[in-house]
């Protein structure tokens, strides 16, 4: 299935659709009660919207989502090993509000980080992936939970 024609993409945009009906019928309306409920309907169809915003963007909200995706952003490629473990003490510094994330596979051609969920049972699946050839970042992919 691809991602365009997905249940909930769909329920955003009838969503957005409905709203934009509702707020321009508030112009077209006299009384100020029924432009009162159809600002709050019009908000209510919005909220499908909302939430595939949030579940495409979660660090608008969650700041263990930005430190993350700042941390991978931070990784260059050509970066050492020890580079890479320079800038996340930068990003994680020691008694900081984040935990730092847990490496979960190292060697000499790869090194895993995953997300510390912190008191959160979830994301506990964010993963940056990095590939080292004659020990330099060679290439990173980050995996969403």
């Amino acid at each position: 299935m691809s991602l365009s024609s997905h249940p909930i993409f769909v329920l955003a945009a009838l969503g957005m659709v409905a709203t934009l009906i509702m707020l321009v019928t508030v112009f077209r309306v006299r009384s100020r009660g029924l432009k009162v409920l159809l600002v709050l309907i019009g908000l209510a169809t919005l909220s499908p919207a909302v939430l595939v915003l949030y579940a495409m963007h979660p660090e608008w909200v969650d700041a263990r989502y930005r430190s993350y995706k700042a941390f991978y952003e931070g990784i260059q490629i050509g970066m050492t090993r020890a580079e890479v473990a320079e800038l996340q003490t930068r990003f994680y510094p020691a008694g900081g509000p984040r935990r730092t994330p847990r490496i979960i596979m190292e060697d000499d051609k790869s090194l895993t980080f995953f997300m510390d969920p912190e008191q959160a049972a979830e994301p506990n699946c964010e993963g940056i992936f990095l590939a080292f050839a004659n020990g330099k970042v060679k290439s990173k992919t980050y995996s969403p939970d």
